[in-house]
């Protein structure tokens, strides 16, 4: 992503005007394979990288919390299924009990991070695993896409490019030796969507930005930079700017909003990790603007979510 890598290339499926569609996708995948089947793939890769340090059978003992997109009827994936298949994949075996799933679109990252602070305030773990997959590089997700006018074509500018991502962050009380410290997380819900007429005022993401900086204890402009799961449509851009307006009391000359889509599309359920992953890696390599960032998300349904992190402390 720093370097402006991009996947985008055309996917094997055309959009209704008979022209290819433009994807980001994971080369090395069957492009035949099913949606499930390439999310799994993706969050094999991902919980493999993120344990790799770890003791063996680490997977088989630590709780797990997943954001998932929906299935075709819209319900949350089934989780003894979804462990199976994952288990399989591994090579592991994984108790089904251990695994929390959730299912809000790009806000399930965030939420599974609240999920999983909550996990560890009332048990004895050392640590969790909260992690996201999504692919909209399938059939069903670019049909909706299309249907919905999100997705970009020559005739539709206001769109996004599909793309497919995972990403598996360690959640640990323990600070030492963290990559990142979660300072406050916030939710909240927009009443004007795509789908209807309400005038966009920014309310929800306002809401949760403000819940999220009290529990930090932190204004937006103690924040260095922006995260965003916006993904190219001027909808979840001038929601941007209306939180922005709202909230920063004090001038700055520069507030940088980085963006995953830019290099991985629009990732879905994985966007809002996938955000946190590209700050966690610029604290790390001292490039970020500064020690501290401020995540959005959303989904089509309303719900918002907003996110403090902090570098670790030298």
């Amino acid at each position: 992503m720093r370097a402006g890598i991009n996947r985008k290339q055309e996917l094997p499926y055309r959009d209704n005007e008979g022209e290819p569609i433009i994807g980001s996708f994971l080369k090395g995948l069957d492009e035949c394979v099913t949606a499930e089947e390439r999310w799994l793939a993706l969050l094999k890769y991902a919980l493999e990288d993120a344990t790799a340090e770890f003791e063996r059978g680490v997977l088989e003992t630590l709780p797990i919390v997943l954001s998932l997109s929906a299935d075709a009827t819209g319900q949350p994936p089934e989780v003894v299924s979804t462990v199976q298949a994952l288990a399989q994949k591994l090579g592991v075996a994984i108790e089904p009990r251990n695994v929390r799933v959730v299912s809000e679109g790009a806000v399930g990252g965030y939420r599974a991070i609240e999920l999983g602070r909550q996990l560890l305030e009332r048990s004895r773990q050392p640590a969790c695993l909260v992690a996201a997959t999504d692919s909209l590089v399938n059939a069903r997700s670019l049909l909706h896409l299309c249907e919905t006018g999100r997705l970009l074509t020559p005739e539709n500018a206001d769109g996004v490019i599909p793309g497919e991502a995972a990403a598996c962050l360690v959640l640990s009380r323990d600070r030492e030796d963290a990559l990142a410290t979660v300072l406050g997380v916030g939710f909240g819900r927009e009443p004007a969507l795509l789908s209807n007429d309400i005038p966009l005022r920014g309310e929800g993401m306002t809401s949760a930005a403000r819940a999220a900086l009290c529990e930090a204890g932190l204004a937006m402009h103690d924040m260095d930079f922006r995260l965003s799961d916006a993904a190219g449509d001027g909808y979840a851009f001038k929601e941007q700017a209306l939180v922005v307006t709202r909230l920063l009391r004090q001038g700055k000359e520069e507030f940088p909003l980085w963006l995953c889509a830019d290099t991985l599309g629009d990732t879905g359920a994985a966007a809002g990790l996938c955000g946190l992953a590209s700050a966690i890696a610029a604290f790390q390599r001292g490039y970020a603007p500064g020690p501290r960032a401020i995540g959005f998300v959303g989904n089509e349904a309303g719900q918002r979510a907003a996110l403090v992190l902090e570098a670790p402390t030298s």
